[in-house]
């Protein structure tokens, strides 16, 4: 399921807590890491002299010797054959690490959602949001957590439920599949929510109460069955079905750093819309913890269903 993993780094305190993330997925599951720092640079370092090829070994040396040091105090080992160390300066950041998760066939890219700003950012809050766009696969990101003034970053806190938001659509078919397999990697129990969106209408119409009513019984029966078709009985899984504003029911939900959402960045459309793109944005600027998000989760091979 997951064999390569890439984490965007640029030390800032979202960069760290994703590192963290990203470390326990790779011991979890033997996967390749791939730690990359993008440089962002202006067009005019490119049409100057001289050539940026002595800068960019001495950038990729203080990477390496930096990225090696955060490991040795994390007392992580990781074989030279499962760790890939990259730094380059690029125009743009996202455009690099979405290139080089497509060429390196990257099955999760992890990063924080805020950098560092002015001429050191690498990942901020624009370049989580473009890779969210066009990243190959899903992609994990984490906000920075507060800390006090000189303090450590603060490190991740272990994943203590996976829930995935669901509208039945088929990417969220895809999100609840993904997240029955992280579910089972990090031994934690299942949520599959849904959430009746239900509009404020005039009484005129005619929907009262028991109409309701009814439409969240139908909703829990059919959450019921896909929980009945995607997870195995050996996995602890229960269903929450709810009204009221999405991005709230969602994180209500999902309300403290332990708890790991994923869920599908697009749903369906027109008047029946419940997970889509704004939802996404909502929760991903807003949840206590980590959320890995895609367009299209993959499809799983038959040894993993």
């Amino acid at each position: 399921m997951i064999r390569h993993v890439l984490c965007a780094r640029d030390f800032s305190a979202a960069s760290e807590r994703a590192f963290g993330y990203a470390l326990e997925v790779v011991q979890r599951t033997g996967a390749t890491l791939h730690l990359m720092h993008v440089e962002e640079i202006s067009l005019g370092f490119f049409q100057g002299d001289p050539s940026p090829a002595p800068g960019a070994r001495a950038l990729q040396s203080q990477f390496e010797e930096r990225c090696r040091d955060d490991l040795d105090a994390r007392n992580v080992s990781i074989r030279d054959d499962r760790l890939v160390l990259t730094a380059s300066r690029e125009r743009a950041a996202a455009p690099g690490l979405v290139q080089y998760a497509e060429t390196h066939d990257v099955d999760l890219l992890v990063m924080g959602t805020q950098g560092r700003r002015g001429v050191e950012r690498a990942v901020c809050g624009s370049v989580a949001e473009e890779v969210l766009r066009t990243a190959p696969c899903p992609v994990l990101t984490t906000r920075a957590k507060q800390a006090a003034a000189g303090a450590a970053p603060a490190r991740p806190e272990p994943i203590d439920e996976v829930v995935a938001p669901v509208d039945f659509s088929e990417p969220s078919r895809g999100a609840a599949r993904y997240a029955t397999r992280l579910a089972a990697i990090y031994d934690a129990p299942l949520t599959l929510v849904h959430v009746v969106n239900l509009p404020k209408l005039p009484a005129a119409y005619g929907i009262d109460f028991s109409d309701q009513i009814n439409l969240i019984t139908r909703s829990r029966a059919e959450l019921e069955t896909w929980k009945a078709e995607m997870v195995p009985e050996s996995l602890e899984a229960r269903v929450i079905v709810t009204s009221g504003d999405p991005v709230s029911s969602i994180l209500d939900a999902a309300s403290t750093p332990g708890d790991l959402i994923v869920m599908a960045t697009r749903g369906l459309a027109g008047v029946k819309r419940i997970m889509v793109g704004s939802v996404a944005e909502g929760v991903l600027r807003e949840a206590p913890g980590p959320v890995v998000s895609s367009r299209s989760f993959p499809v799983p091979s038959e040894k993993e269903s």
